[in-house]
């Protein structure tokens, strides 16, 4: 503006001065002059896809319509299922601020699992999240998706520790392994997973197998479905621990915070130590099946899950799970009835790495989001004996935290981001 001031005084005293054409030609500079100042102080407008690419999102689709953007991201970036959400949000709304209404899916290996509504209204942000998605899948479907998530590979450094404080002769067993595993997406909802586990300390008996190089998970998991009221994954390979056969989880999601699944999985007793040779120990399948309620109460932050079944070893009864949801933090109890034994114990999901890992290039080295731990009471000999109440990981980061995709959970944390009562 004070450029312009001063061209437009120099121009009118030297004018006084001049012919008309030379008037008319000075006036013209002056009109290009001012008019290359002001296209040098206009800021330059950035395109969406580069704004979320910027922040780390990945397979990006996006379309504007009025003054709405419809919007599907897959966040490798930002540490669990909400601080992706209300970052693509901040990121977008500082940019373009002609959008009022956010419309953005959040997906998972390139599966849809929740959307987003937000909207800003006298300066607060109204969220809303919930499983709605076939509109904003509509409206996305002939867009192009970019800077694909495909074939980029996360190694995760997983800390392992296990302590079994049941010894008569010595204080406790103790074992420390690192296990990084090597994650990629194949194609849309197909995740392979490859997971080395090598043993750091311990004070074990040889022939354990935790003293031992061996393989923690190697898996190939499909997501077959993923819809308003239906979410099917089905997963083969290695499992932890020393698990090897398929497993299958089928969820309905009844009404909202109640989910149903029926689960099971069919596996051997896999020996992958280094020592001892690559086989199946045990010929003979075992056969896991569980039927599972779960429910999430958004006001006391409270996740309620009741299973009922046979577990891995033949036994039959039922586990109850209560675990309470500070913000990324998951700490609960649980109780066993099986055989008529029971057992008890606690365990937590704690964040452990950064609240955003940017991915740069196609193989990332990263800390887990997360660390959990589950301590078992065990009371009983015969429980412990005859392997009761047990269970497999079919994934190396399976907890309460990560890919937790409960829709008032995820709408609390965005809401209390985008207003500033929570970071």
């Amino acid at each position: 503006m004070f450029i312009w001031i001063i061209s437009r005084t120099f121009a009118r005293d030297y004018m006084n001065d001049m012919s008309g054409i030379r008037k008319i030609t000075a006036t013209a500079s002056v009109f290009f002059l001012t008019a290359l100042v002001a296209w040098g102080q206009r800021p330059e407008t950035v395109d969406i896809p580069a704004l979320l690419q910027e922040e780390g999102f990945e397979d990006i689709r996006t379309k504007v319509s009025n003054d709405t953007l419809f919007a599907s991201i897959e966040d490798r970036a930002h540490r669990g299922t909400f601080r992706g959400a209300a970052a693509a949000i901040q990121k977008v709304a500082e940019g373009h601020p002609e959008i009022n209404q956010f419309e953005i899916l959040l997906t998972d290996y390139k599966m849809p699992q929740l959307i987003v509504h937000a909207f800003k209204r006298e300066g607060i942000w109204d969220v809303r999240v919930d499983r709605e998605m076939e509109q904003a899948r509509k409206q996305l479907k002939t867009e192009k998706p970019q800077t694909a998530s495909t074939g980029k590979i996360d190694i995760t450094f997983v800390p392992m520790i296990s302590l079994v404080n049941n010894k008569l002769d010595h204080l406790f067993d103790y074992s420390l392994r690192i296990a990084p595993a090597f994650a990629a997406t194949l194609w849309k909802g197909a995740r392979l997973t490859i997971q080395p586990i090598f043993p750091i300390a311990n004070n074990l008996l040889d022939g354990d197998t935790q003293k031992y190089i061996q393989i923690g998970n190697a898996t190939l998991s499909q997501q077959v479905l993923s819809t308003k009221r239906w979410k099917v994954t089905a997963t083969a390979g290695f499992f932890n621990p020393e698990r090897l056969g398929a497993h299958l989880n089928i969820g309905f999601h009844a009404i909202r915070g109640l989910n149903l699944y029926l689960k099971g999985g069919y596996t051997f007793e896999a020996n992958n130590t280094k020592v001892k040779g690559f086989g199946v120990v045990n010929s003979s399948g075992k056969l896991d099946f569980m039927a599972k309620a779960e429910y999430y109460e958004p006001h006391s932050k409270l996740q309620i899950e009741l299973q009922g079944g046979q577990f891995l070893y033949g036994d039959r009864g039922a586990r109850l799970d209560i675990t309470r949801h500070f913000s990324e933090y998951a700490i609960g109890i649980y109780g066993i009835l099986t055989g008529g034994e029971k057992n008890f114990g606690f365990h937590f999901a704690i964040p452990l790495g950064g609240k955003r890992q940017k991915r740069t290039w196609f193989l990332r080295p990263r800390l887990p989001e997360y660390f959990s731990w589950e301590y078992s009471q065990q009371s009983y000999f015969k429980y412990w004996l005859e392997k009761m109440g047990q269970d497999y990981a079919t994934q190396p980061d399976q907890n309460r935290s990560a890919h937790y995709w409960e829709p008032d959970y995820v709408q609390e944390y965005v809401s209390r981001i985008l207003n500033g009562t929570f970071h």
